[in-house]
């Protein structure tokens, strides 16, 4: 495939060995609608991250919209809900705003696009956040604010430090320090708690390849000082 021009393959990247990519024809051979993905780069192990979780999801039995897709269904005036009546997602929303079905709205004119939407048999979608290292807590706090204030679920999948900044850990003495999450209210206050209800929830991330298991877990080492 690739000497037909379907594929690229880098193979200088050493923890992962092999990675390949569509070209633009390969994309349109595929038949996806969406153009040739940007070569990996410096992202390559996030990119990876979300591609494991996207694939761990679907054999659970959820239908997965990367943000690529997410992109391009929300391009299109009512492409974004017919695609989840289409997945008998019950009461799709109608008439929303670009942004607004599947991604949410970050004040008045930005939009933040999850790394993937899951949708359950049946059930209405959940937005799924892969985390490797910790963002910026203000940019967290904007996200956070953002899936409240659209009563929209979210599910994240952290490493060790992400969860601690999501969800907090013991501080001086033993006593439990809270996160961001709970400042935000959308976790219980004073210990950890993985969302076992209410709109958000924290989970710790689990690659199955064991290439991005092994490079996440010394990533995640790194910031911690390990």
């Amino acid at each position: 495939m690739v000497e037909a021009g379907l594929l690229l393959r880098s193979a200088d990247v050493r923890w992962v060995r092999t990675v390949v990519w569509p070209t633009e024809r390969g994309a349109r051979i595929a038949g996806t609608g969406l153009s040739a993905p940007r070569p990996p780069g410096e992202r390559l192990l996030h990119r990876l991250a979300v591609a494991d979780a996207g694939i761990a999801l679907e054999t659970h039995g959820y239908a997965v919209l990367s943000e690529r897709e997410v992109h391009a269904a929300e391009a299109v005036p009512g492409r974004a809900a017919e695609l989840l009546a289409a997945l008998q997602v019950p009461a799709a929303p109608t008439g929303a705003r670009r942004g607004e079905t599947l991604a949410v709205p970050v004040g008045a004119h930005a939009v933040h696009w999850p790394d993937l939407v899951a949708v359950p048999p049946g059930d209405l979608p959940v937005a799924v956040e892969v985390e490797l290292t910790p963002k910026p807590t203000a940019a967290l706090r904007t996200i956070l604010r953002a899936y409240r204030h659209a009563q929209r679920r979210a599910l994240y999948l952290g490493t060790a430090p992400v969860l601690r900044q999501l969800q907090g850990g013991p501080g001086p003495g033993g006593r439990w320090v809270d996160g961001v999450a709970q400042e935000l209210e959308l976790l219980p206050p004073g210990g950890p708690d993985p969302g076992a209800g209410g709109h958000l929830r924290v989970r710790p991330f689990t690659a199955v390849d064991p290439a991005v298991a092994r490079r996440a877990a010394q990533q995640a080492a790194r910031l911690r000082g390990g």
